[in-house]
């Protein structure tokens, strides 16, 4: 069931937690690599070898050491906070993967 769940402790309460149904972890990954991929031409040469270095990390289909992974996604998500709105899109779908994947 999913749905609006709302509740309030103490006064000047002003928001609303909207649409909290889980994140599919495949949809997820996938958003993210394409948010990624999307920035490599914006960065410089060291940063690419950095997104491309994490990405072999974080694009497999076998097993990932949770820290390595988190790790990849914290290299991947600085550069593109470097990038101010440009990479916005990028460190959202971070927060979705790492929510997804339970590394929050």
């Amino acid at each position: 069931m999913t749905g609006d769940s709302v509740m309030q402790f103490g006064n000047f309460n002003i928001g609303m937690v909207k649409s909290q149904g889980p994140v599919d972890q495949r949809a997820a990954h996938e958003q993210m690599i394409n948010a990624v991929l999307a920035i490599r031409s914006h960065v410089s040469e060291p940063d690419r070898t950095a997104i491309d270095d994490s990405l072999g990390i974080i694009d497999t289909d076998g097993p990932v050491d949770r820290q390595r992974f988190r790790q990849a996604l914290g290299t991947i998500g600085g550069i593109a906070a470097l990038l101010g709105a440009t990479g916005a899109p990028v460190i959202e779908s971070i927060g979705k993967v790492m929510e997804a994947f339970g590394l929050r």
